[in-house]
């Protein structure tokens, strides 16, 4: 290896969120010397936001009686991405998922239950590991364990650049906090940058939304913006499945917890701002599947209509949905009253005594909308919609003021995919379709588990292939790097 470094590692991971320190602490633990540069003033990333990670054949799901085999899981993201995901990609995930709990709850780790995550939604693999403290305990724990072995986690540092040698990945260039130009000696770069969900250029670019796409809002940390992607491509790496999103409703201007986000998210009425009705809103039972009919609407907005006595069924019976943590399962939402007073006041949320003045409020067609509504109405009166087929229990007549609406967004959780790995993570090479020498991409940079969309059908996706492709990723460079010796 050349001399012309300021400073050599073992292994240097881009990005300090779930899968960097995954792999930031398996590689340290491994006997490696590691550098982390993680762009923010923090480590943890959107990791510090996940709810529960999903896995196969784990100890806590067999005290528990529960069987999901890993076959049952690989058929499972196979047939989801329409058989567009990477068979070994699938199956690195779902045969080291279980090893993934056994080193988190090594780590310190408390797994309090296994569940799903969306209570009304068919076919949803009972595979959500929810631990104590949720992901951001999980970052606490994998970042200690690092660091104790010896990882130095450098903060508001930016990879910008990866150095090649002779078709290898060699070092990455990198300003430090001071804006000095840094050039870092490695064996193997893990590439762990969270993908590109904060730049609305990328997503416009890659994703199905298309400019849409730049009317999309940022739900976590505002460092995702494809640094990884650009630095892989420029190396010389293969593109796959760019574009995939992981996306959420919200309500414009509130976060996922918000109760008047909550109200608008339910499976009620929604119009578009034509004031037309579009879609059967039992989608909502899928929160990812719901915000990406949310993003296809004309300007990525819609409305949610509802009635006085559909508040009260909300603050009194609960949400008919399931948020994960942020709005549980029939969890009254018993702030809405509250944070409407506040919201009436912006363009998130309307009070209106005729739908008439609602209408004007939200800038619709006022026949237009109340031809939306009767047609509606007359669906709830006969329980059964002959329009879109939503299941009759969501079917809620607006027909008692005020009248309200919840301006409905899609936010974004994260990007999945674009660099095209191999089972061990190690990054193809566009050229010669084989593996590039000591380049790796994990978590959400690398693609083969997904199709064009989040699956919900498997809860905790995101977070278990995110800390499992780090540590394998960390195993893999280890034995690279070994027998380079």
């Amino acid at each position: 290896m050349p001399n012309n470094y300021d400073v050599e590692y073992d292994i240097v991971v881009v990005g300090a969120g779930a899968s960097g320190l995954s792999a930031a602490a398996q590689a340290a633990l491994n006997g490696n010397t590691v550098a982390v540069l993680e762009k923010l003033d923090a480590v943890g990333g959107h990791g510090q936001f996940v709810e529960g990670s999903a896995a196969f054949e784990s100890a806590e799901q067999e005290k528990r009686g529960i069987e999901v085999p890993c076959s049952v899981g690989f058929k499972r993201f196979i047939g989801l991405s329409s058989f567009r995901a990477d068979a070994d990609v699938v199956s690195m995930f779902v045969k080291n998922s279980a090893t993934t709990i056994e080193k988190l709850r090594d780590m310190g780790a408390v797994w309090e239950d296994v569940t799903i995550y969306a209570y009304e939604q068919e076919n949803e693999l009972k595979t959500m590991h929810w631990a104590e403290g949720e992901g951001a305990r999980i970052i606490q724990l994998m970042e200690a364990q690092a660091r104790e072995n010896g990882a130095d986690i450098f903060l508001s540092t930016s990879a910008v650049n990866l150095m090649v040698e002779d078709g290898a990945v060699v070092g990455v260039e990198a300003k430090d906090s001071d804006d000095n130009d840094l050039r870092i000696g490695a064996k193997a770069v893990i590439l762990a940058g969270g993908g590109y969900s904060s730049d609305p250029d990328m997503i416009a670019r890659h994703s199905r939304f298309g400019e849409n796409g730049r009317m999309l809002v940022e739900l976590g940390t505002p460092g995702n913006t494809g640094d990884g992607y650009r630095m892989a491509m420029a190396a010389g790496a293969k593109e796959g499945m760019t574009g995939a999103m992981a996306l959420m409703p919200v309500a414009k201007g509130k976060t996922i917890t918000s109760h008047v986000s909550g109200a608008g998210s339910q499976p009620y009425l929604w119009v578009n701002k034509l004031g037309k009705r579009f879609t059967d809103e039992s989608v909502a039972m899928n929160f990812a599947d719901a915000a990406n009919v949310i993003a296809q609407a004309p300007g990525a907005v819609v409305y949610t209509i509802f009635d006085e006595a559909t508040k009260r069924y909300m603050e009194t019976s609960g949400s008919d949905i399931s948020l994960g943590t942020f709005i549980p399962y029939h969890a009254p939402l018993a702030m809405l009253d509250e944070e409407l007073a506040q919201d009436l006041k912006t363009d998130t949320a309307f009070k209106a005594d005729s739908l008439a003045e609602l209408a004007a409020q939200i800038g619709v067609d006022a026949d237009e909308l109340a031809a939306t509504v009767a047609r509606y109405n007359a669906h709830c009166a006969a329980g059964v919609d002959d329009d879109y087929y939503k299941t009759p229990k969501y079917l809620r007549a607006v027909t008692e003021g005020p009248f309200y609406a919840v301006t409905m967004i899609a936010g974004t959780l994260i990007s999945l995919g674009g660099i095209v790995v191999d089972g061990n993570l190690q990054v193809i090479s566009g050229d010669t379709e084989r593996p590039i020498p000591g380049l790796f991409a994990v978590g959400a940079e690398a693609s083969g588990l997904w199709g064009d969309s989040y699956p919900l059908d498997i809860p905790g996706t995101i977070s278990g292939f995110a800390y499992t492709s780090g540590w394998v990723a960390a195993n893999r460079a280890t034995e690279l790097i070994k027998a380079s010796i």
